[in-house]
């Protein structure tokens, strides 16, 4: 699971970086998109614990995070604030 929230973060980390912006994963207005990726691997990962078809679920997993994170950009969904 954290191999793939890292390898789904991590491209926009590099990228925010390399164009000398500060990371949008540690920016509080930002949209979601580490939770998304994180539910996504959840889910292949308890595929995989279940002995499930990886394959089928790890796709249908993927456009479920693609979707989850394109209404997110649409609706302007941010993680909750730490108190």
């Amino acid at each position: 699971m954290l191999l793939g929230i890292t390898t789904a973060v991590g491209g926009g980390v590099l990228r925010d970086i390399t164009a000398r912006e500060t990371p949008a994963l540690v920016q509080v207005s930002t949209d979601l998109y580490a939770i998304p990726a994180a539910v996504g691997a959840v889910v292949v990962a308890g595929a995989h614990h279940a002995e499930l078809a990886v394959p089928v679920v790890a796709a249908g997993a993927a456009v479920f995070v693609f979707l989850f994170r394109i209404v997110a950009m649409l609706r302007h969904w941010t993680a909750p604030r730490a108190r």
